[in-house]
């Protein structure tokens, strides 16, 4: 598939696929949503609770108001969407000098290939912790216990076979997160 920009592609040759995109704040986003979908342990929910929860005792010991530590508190929760917000268009402010980006998906041992204009990385199946399947795109993790956004891979750079191609490849090399498939 291709299209007019040069921005869609998709091939299969030898159990691979190709993409070719630019990522924008959306997909960032979208990555970040599907990277919640992700079940956290119980340490790993604690650890992020630890900091929001010594600021309000900051704030209840330096003003010794309650009110002004719940405040604080709901004030913290209302923020977390918005800074997700933030957070997307910093990645991709960031990462728009570097693109556009063809990613490699080879279904053999090599793995994955991400390369823009001046870099290039290469991630082996064993160094992936799993993926998500979001609306959009395709969110790989690295392992537990971090299960951090490593790559996404949006939808919209795949023809409707190609994203079956993908997905199944996926399937067959990685743990799925999340809900079940999306599919179109």
């Amino acid at each position: 598939m291709t299209e007019s920009s040069g921005v869609v592609h998709d091939i299969d040759a030898n159990d691979v696929v190709e993409l070719r995109f630019e990522l924008r704040q959306p997909d960032w986003q979208d990555a970040f949503r599907g990277r919640a979908q992700v079940p956290q342990g119980v340490k790993a929910r604690l650890l992020g609770l630890l900091g929001p929860l010594i600021l309000v005792a900051a704030v209840l010991i330096l003003t010794g108001n309650g009110l002004a530590a719940g405040a604080t508190f709901c004030g913290m929760l209302l923020g977390l969407p918005l800074r997700r917000g933030v957070v997307a268009a910093r990645q991709a402010r960031a990462g728009a000098p570097l693109g556009p980006w063809t990613a490699t998906v080879a279904d053999s041992g090599e793995g994955i290939r991400f390369a823009g204009t001046d870099m290039e990385v290469r991630r082996g199946w064993g160094s992936l912790g799993g993926y998500v399947e979001t609306a959009a795109g395709f969110v790989l993790l690295n392992p537990a216990p971090h299960r951090m956004v490593v790559l996404y891979l949006p939808k919209r750079a795949l023809s409707p076979a190609g994203i079956d191609r993908l997905r199944e490849m996926l399937d067959r090399r990685l743990h799925r997160y999340g809900r079940s498939a999306v599919r179109h």
